[in-house]
């Protein structure tokens, strides 16, 4: 049996590539979004400080890839969320719960010291099934 090919994927292909990262990669069936941030096109961390818009930036950056892959958060199988402070997250939960509606896929949340960039308060990385997955 041939191994599934992988595809890679990008939002800001210039920017990721500098990086040496895909914004997500896929092998047909299942779509593993890296690490995802407030950022704007040019990668600038956008709303330092403002837990709730960093993280509905990120859920609407993690949407368009979702959408670029045929998939929805109704896909995503699991979600682990990076925040430098946990309490501000639950305050802005909300904004999660919205994105998913009434599907809940398995999460994990961990506070940690720092992100990548200094500014960003929330990163979060999915793994999503794709609908009609290819053959």
């Amino acid at each position: 049996m041939t191994p599934a090919k992988i595809s890679t994927f990008h939002l800001v292909p210039s920017v990721e590539k500098s990086f040496a990262y895909a914004q997500a990669t896929c092998d047909g069936h299942y779509l593993f979004i890296a690490g995802t941030t407030a950022m704007d096109e040019e990668f600038v961390p956008l709303f330092p400080g403002d837990m709730r818009a960093q993280m509905t930036k990120t859920y609407e950056r993690i949407r368009r890839t979702l959408e670029a892959h045929g998939a929805s958060f109704q896909d995503v199988l699991s979600e682990m969320i990076y925040v430098t402070d946990i309490e501000q997250m639950l305050a802005a939960n909300d904004v999660r719960a919205t994105a998913y509606g009434p599907h809940t896929p398995a999460a994990t949340a961990v506070e940690v010291r720092r992100l990548a960039f200094k500014e960003c308060m929330v990163e979060i990385e999915l793994v999503a099934r794709i609908p009609k997955a290819s053959s």
